[in-house]
């Protein structure tokens, strides 16, 4: 959750470059001027044999074809399009011709997963753009033989294509093995071809790893090696696709190796915006010499004339790395968005990109856009496998310190949303990613409305980018002259906890009294509010955690927890952390709301400031007791301590623990 900002702002090491355009000129011959020209007709590509995973393009083609020569039933097979040295492949678009129906997750991806049936003979479409705007053919056939033995029952999960440099993860499963078989068995991931990657860690049943660097398009063949408590063996292997650079890449693109971009493509291929969206959001040609004006992909404020935004409209602005992330989004606004209030702050982007490997989420100012990470989207399980499990790049930083500050969002002394567990492999439905997602929106598009308020839509200048055309002074400068927090302290431990810097001695040496101490008497509500970059003289996201929990709050009857604790050890869980101090709703401060009302009054006009007044007063956690107890405030007011139960401790787990190392 966070807020990038470009031009005189600054942008961490991120620049950008002039995406080539084919300007094509089509001769009109005589006639009536209302004529088009017919869509060009593919062309067929013959079915030629399929060639090991490092066979060479053939002379004068344009892709190749990868795909296993005997896959096995039960078991995950990979396609995969290859695009040939020095060519680009674009609108891709995979169908289904024969065969039971098989769920691709992505029609429009170079790679995909599969779970073919023993006796079943698929047959599948692929059409395919080169670089040069020609349209290609591609027959794709595929048959399933019987597993032998074992092995049927295992196979591995993933996103079948990752951009070179990206972080990606992979992770074997099995519907037939039990979790206490699982905890008897060892495991082990090996390379088997392509380009070597550092896998890290092989011995769990995740592996997380970078995509190792490639000139052009390569597929990585690893296997899963599972040896159990009674020695049988087994095995299951996972063809990852490996994208290389576009042609022509920039030496500075705007997403550099670091942060690379992912391949996402728009929702709407059809779509209004759907070329100015390819090329001015998440594009690995971008550099900071060829940011989009207003004028070719305006805010969607202007494109609505200052209206209420329509999920029709939302929805030409998406882009997404799987199609599923568009249908679940477009339900989302559909059916969560009951007050509005999404589909009016969108009107302060140009586009939203939802992606399995976007992470942390953030806007940005230099394309105008919030990218989403689709962890808080997923509601199947074969949705879920398309989402990296790497780690937010956050997630060690402030190792060295020796305090925690966990929080959560509650109702009805519970946890707002539960976790699932990987296994066994379940679906969960809409509402329960309400406030999840809805957090994490009020939050990065208060950022949105930080650079482009609602007030100025109607006047935005067409020839300016859009960090450029801003205000001179947001909501967050008006909010740091007007209502600045005090402690130095925590803006310094700051630069350790969001930016990655080296902590002192003396920030070393500070204890959980000492956090109480610099934090308990300011007037912010999180310390991630503390977070300035260098060369910047105030926090963006002061305001944008002021939102978020007003929000919250004031929409859902939900109620953030903050606290102060000791230190969060490897391997421990943070339920079982000791309190030193703690709030639950501390946005009911009355020295804080004052603040909250300055951001709603610019990012949510819409919402009456009086409602502020009605937050609940904060309740203060208990010392002493563990932040897991402090989770049912009303067993503890009767004089109780009421355990966890399986599931909130699945909770604490799989969302505090990654939230303490990730903001």
């Amino acid at each position: 959750m966070t807020a990038k900002i470009f031009g005189n702002f600054r942008r961490r090491a991120l620049t950008m470059a002039l995406l080539a355009q084919v300007l094509l000129l089509s001769a009109c011959g005589g006639g009536g001027g209302d004529s088009s020209p017919a869509e060009p007709t593919p062309i067929p590509t013959p079915t030629l044999p399929v060639p090991p995973l490092s066979a060479e393009c053939q002379p004068g083609s344009v892709a190749k074809l990868v795909q296993e020569a005997a896959p096995l039933q039960g078991r995950n097979t990979e396609i995969a399009l290859l695009a040939c040295s020095g060519k680009e492949l674009k609108a891709l678009s995979w169908k289904q011709t024969a065969g039971t129906t098989l769920n691709l997750l992505s029609a429009r991806s170079q790679a995909i997963t599969l779970d073919p049936v023993v006796g079943q003979s698929y047959r599948f479409d692929l059409g395919y753009q080169d670089g040069q705007g020609g349209s290609h053919l591609q027959s794709v056939q595929l048959e399933a033989k019987a597993a032998l033995g074992d092995d049927a029952a295992i196979f591995v999960r993933g996103e079948p294509s990752v951009l070179a440099g990206g972080k990606t993860s992979l992770r074997v499963t099995s519907a037939k093995l039990s979790e206490a078989d699982w905890s008897l068995a060892t495991v082990q991931w090996s390379q088997l071809e392509g380009p070597s990657a550092d896998l890290g860690e092989t011995n769990t049943r995740r592996v997380v790893f970078t995509a190792p660097p490639t000139a052009a398009d390569a597929m990585l063949r690893l296997q899963a090696s599972i040896t159990l408590a009674n020695g049988s063996k087994l095995n299951a292997q996972f063809n990852l696709l490996v994208q290389g650079p576009l042609p022509g890449a920039p030496a500075d693109p705007l997403f550099s190796a670091k942060a690379p971009s992912s391949r996402v493509y728009p929702y709407l291929a059809q779509g209004p915006y759907a070329t100015a969206l390819d090329e001015c959001v998440y594009n690995p040609r971008l550099t900071n010499s060829n940011l989009c004006t207003l004028g070719k992909l305006p805010l969607l404020g202007q494109a609505t004339a200052g209206q209420v935004p329509t999920v029709e409209q939302v929805m030409q602005r998406v882009l997404v790395s799987n199609d599923w992330m568009g249908e679940l989004f477009e339900r989302f606004l559909r059916e969560e968005d009951k007050f509005g209030d999404y589909r009016r702050m969108l009107a302060s982007v140009t586009a939203i990109v939802i992606g399995g490997r976007v992470r942390p989420a953030f806007y940005w100012s230099a394309t105008g856009a919030i990218y989403l990470d689709a962890s808080s989207l997923w509601l199947t399980p074969e949705q879920r496998d398309t989402v990296s499990e790497s780690p937010d790049p956050r997630s060690n930083n402030g190792a060295l310190l020796g305090f925690a500050s966990p929080w959560r969002y509650v109702k009805d002394n519970q946890h707002a949303y539960n976790s699932l567990a990987r296994e066994p492999r379940l679906s969960r439905p809409l509402g329960e990613v309400t406030f999840a997602l809805g957090s994490l929106l009020y939050h990065e598009l208060t950022h949105a409305a930080d650079f482009m308020p609602p007030r100025l839509h109607a006047g935005l200048p067409t020839d300016k980018r859009v960090y450029q055309a801003g205000p001179a002074r947001g909501l967050s400068q008006s909010l740091h002259e007007q209502f600045p927090f005090y402690s130095s302290e925590l803006q310094g431990l700051a630069k350790v906890l969001s930016f990655g810097a080296t902590p002192t001695p003396l920030q070393i040496s500070y204890t959980p009294s000492d956090i109480v101490h610099f934090f308990s008497t300011d007037r912010v509500s999180d310390d991630y509010a503390y977070s300035v970059p260098d060369g910047e003289a105030f926090s963006r996201e002061d305001a944008a955690m002021l939102a978020e929990e007003t929000m919250m709050q004031l929409r859902y009857g939900v109620l953030r927890d903050y606290a102060v604790t000791d230190k969060l050890l490897d391997g421990a869980l943070s339920a079982d952390l000791t309190v030193s101090w703690g709030q639950r709703g501390r946005i009911g401060e009355a020295a804080i709301k004052p603040r909250a009302k300055l951001v709603l009054a610019e990012a949510m006009p819409w919402v009456d400031a009086a409602l502020i007044d009605t937050l609940a007063a904060p309740l203060l956690l208990r010392p002493g007791q563990t932040w897991g107890a402090n989770l049912d405030q009303a067993a503890l007011a009767a004089g109780k301590v009421r355990p966890l139960s399986a599931q909130q401790r699945l909770n604490e787990r799989e969302q505090t623990t990654r939230e303490l190392r990730s903001r």
